[in-house]
């Protein structure tokens, strides 16, 4: 009785999550539809059940008409405060494609229901009671809920510690290059070419910072998308120092000398900071695994010798 009650409990929690995904999808989609009807007025037939089928299954693809890719992108612009949190995290990690943010829900989706149901069969298979099943999936429920969010965490903190490694070598080559009399965006173009190998996190973010700047789009609004892509308060310095430069006119070569040195500093100081943590990050391992062993090989023998004077029996026993 208490298993058909959890199975229940379960399939009517599935449901319900995946009702409201549907529900909020058809709302999305209903948005689409009425700005297509903008886009392009009377060149649309009305939409019947087997042309809604085939547009699910291309947005499950990630493929549709340019009408319709042009209406979503206005679809995400308009609902941006919503999804923002999570699109802002999956850039910072480096994912970029436009079907990002659905395949990322699908994700967690799957994973809130494939993770208790895995721990359940795999209780079930062992034959744990009933109570214990429960909790198992109830917390793989939980664990699918979070992990991954905490992957997609781990690698933007990846991405972040390895720009923020290179950006001072990359703020001296822009350094020459601006005193060598190359333009700012002909120096982002180097730096994108250098660090290729090095480090391709810090080429890809410049090299995006160009195209855009190539589009159309002010150099400033670029460097401060670049600031908010990364996430690295190394960058956002960085872009405040060079707003601060072009609006009150001074000199770009010294500004970025000045800066190149500050982040040079930082980072001996960081390292200094982490060479300093090691002392109590070791503490730990000392204490409860190298302490231990040395206690046993130290007093272990006079342990023995202890127990043989008190226990004349052991002794005898031994035969010692």
């Amino acid at each position: 009785m208490i298993l058909v009650i959890t199975l229940s409990v379960f399939a009517a929690t599935a449901m319900g999550v995946l009702a409201l995904f549907w529900w909020s999808g058809s709302r999305e989609e209903s948005l689409v539809h009425r700005l297509q009807g903008i886009v392009s007025p009377g060149g649309e037939a009305p939409s019947t059940p087997s042309v809604r089928v085939r547009e699910w299954i291309s947005r499950l693809r990630g493929k549709s008409d340019p009408v319709a890719r042009k209406s979503e992108e206005i679809v995400a612009r308009v609902t941006s405060d919503v999804t923002s949190g999570h699109q802002l995290l999956l850039t910072q990690a480096g994912y970029r494609s436009a079907t990002v943010v659905r395949v990322y829900g699908w994700v967690r989706i799957a994973s809130v229901l494939l993770f208790p149901a895995a721990l359940f069969a795999g209780g079930k298979a062992v034959g744990l009671p009933d109570k214990t099943l429960f909790l198992l999936a109830v917390a793989g429920a939980g664990a699918g809920f979070y992990l991954p969010a905490a992957l997609l965490r781990s690698k933007a903190r990846k991405r972040q510690e390895a720009i923020t490694d290179a950006l001072p070598d990359a703020l001296d080559l822009l350094t020459v290059c601006v005193e060598a009399g190359l333009g700012i965006n002909s120096a982002f173009v180097r730096i994108a070419e250098e660090f290729r190998l090095s480090c391709p996190t810090l080429s890809e973010e410049f090299d995006v910072v160009n195209r855009e700047m190539v589009a159309g789009k002010p150099r400033m609004d670029a460097l401060r998308a670049l600031a908010d892509r990364t996430g690295v308060e190394d960058v956002r310095s960085l872009v405040a120092m060079l707003v601060q430069t072009e609006r009150l006119g001074t000199s770009l070569a010294q500004s970025l000398r000045v800066h190149s040195d500050s982040l040079r500093v930082r980072r001996r100081q960081r390292a200094e900071e982490a060479a300093a943590k090691t002392t109590i990050k070791l503490v730990f391992p000392l204490v409860f695994l190298l302490f231990p062993s040395l206690f046993i090989v130290i007093l272990g023998p006079g342990v023995i010798q202890i127990l043989r004077v008190l226990f004349p029996s052991m002794n005898a026993a031994t035969g010692g």
